[in-house]
């Protein structure tokens, strides 16, 4: 690998220009959890959504399914995944409460 290799890509994401009370109101907001420039970023382009971060432990086989999956589909790995659980909840929550449990 040579130096050039280290240089910045001209594709990546341009930042706002912020002022200092806007940098301090976001950082602020940050160690709260949520980041009013980011939110506002998303909600001008649509996209409002509540999601954090999770880290699961899979099997290699269930890793392997779980590509097979998405590169059949056409469909994210973390949204099929959330299809998934929303699904078996669900489902589990359409049979009866055994209160013995």
């Amino acid at each position: 690998m040579s130096l050039t290799d280290l240089k910045k890509k001209q594709g990546s994401k341009q930042k706002p220009k912020l002022s200092v009370d806007e940098f301090i109101n976001d950082a602020e907001a940050y160690a709260r959890g949520k980041s009013v420039i980011e939110s506002a970023q998303q909600e001008s382009h649509g996209h409002h959504r509540n999601f954090k971060l999770a880290t699961f432990t899979l099997s290699p086989s269930s890793i392997e399914q779980l590509n097979v999956l998405a590169k059949k589909s056409g469909i994210a790995k973390s949204r099929l995944i959330r299809i998934m659980i929303e699904k078996y909840f669900h489902e589990e929550m359409s049979k009866p409460f055994d209160a013995d449990i």
